[in-house]
């Protein structure tokens, strides 16, 4: 019985790990040297990149970049109901993390840990923003290449991205560098049978032993 029970617990750990790694998922792009002038006070204030979710699970971190200082600023992340093109009153209705305020004195890649669920296949916006901070120089943002789940890049320069759903944006602009990682939740169908198999072998081997246990008895 002990050899059955280490069987199984290392189906069960198998499984795991199968279910884990096949879920991990990065989206990223290339910057191609251009730029989207100019972040901060007392211009666009909030530049942001509207994304697809390619798992459903949980976004763990996500970066934007930009090409100089602008005093301070903070990250967020917000649903999207918007198109890439501009539309008054569509935009990010719901915010779902913000950062504290950061320091921003330089060239420099800015990384949050939102750590907030997502569901594949819907839009969500990431972005930095200097509204209400004590932004006091304006930068911009590098430009990157398009990738897949990376849709367009927006921007919004009349409100309070934590709670106004109304952006001024214009997704033909291009994409800014962005990259993004991902924990999913829910297995794929490989890892399912994989998984299905695992405990199949074991519960054959449990009845062989069974099998073998009543012939004992009965002899």
């Amino acid at each position: 019985m002990p050899v059955i029970k280490t069987m199984m617990l290392a189906a069960v750990g198998a499984a795991g790990l199968l279910a884990g790694a096949a879920h991990a998922e990065t989206i990223s792009n290339t910057t191609n040297g251009g730029s989207i002038a100019a972040f901060g006070w007392p211009d666009s204030q909030t530049y942001g990149q509207v994304f697809t979710a390619p798992v459903t699970g949980t976004l763990t971190s996500f970066t934007l970049s930009l090409n100089g200082g602008v005093g301070e600023l903070f990250g967020g992340v917000g649903t999207w109901n918007g198109t890439a093109s501009y539309n008054g009153g569509f935009g990010s209705p719901t915010n779902l993390y913000q950062s504290a305020n950061v320091a921003s004195t330089g060239v420099q890649s800015f990384t949050f840990s939102p750590n907030v669920a997502v569901v594949a296949g819907q839009q969500y916006v990431a972005y930095l923003s200097t509204f209400g901070t004590s932004a006091n120089t304006t930068t911009s943002m590098p430009l990157a290449n398009s990738a897949a789940n990376i849709d367009y890049f927006v921007w919004n320069n009349t409100s309070d991205p934590r709670g106004n759903a109304s952006w001024n944006y214009f997704g033909n602009f291009g994409n800014a560098s962005f990259s993004a990682t991902f924990a999913g939740g829910v297995p794929e169908p490989a890892t399912w049978a994989l998984m299905i198999l695992g405990f199949g072998a074991v519960g054959a081997a449990m009845r062989r032993k069974q099998q073998v246990a009543a012939k004992v008895r009965f002899a």
